[in-house]
């Protein structure tokens, strides 16, 4: 599903349990990196994407996909988690 698609409850880090609506605040208050997402929020900082997230991948790009669509700039650092991305 995409991510804009996405519900404000849904989760978008299941490492930690952060739904988008979460995410969404914090970039509305300016944090507008991942790494800024991370520091506020703790989402992308788990290490279980493989196995908790139904995608079996990291969040980071849905969390960089929500940053592009809320402030029509682009994140291109790595997630630091459990990826390279």
């Amino acid at each position: 599903m995409k991510i804009e698609n996405l519900k404000d409850s849904d989760l978008v880090c299941y490492c930690i349990q952060v739904n988008k609506k979460t995410i969404v605040d914090s970039i509305q208050k300016g944090y507008t990196t991942l790494q800024k997402i991370k520091e506020n929020t703790k989402a992308c900082t788990g290490s279980e994407c493989k196995v908790k997230n139904p995608s079996r991948i990291c969040c980071s790009k849905d969390i960089k996909e929500l940053i592009k669509i809320y402030t029509q700039s682009e994140d291109n650092s790595s997630c630091g988690c459990c990826c390279t991305n």
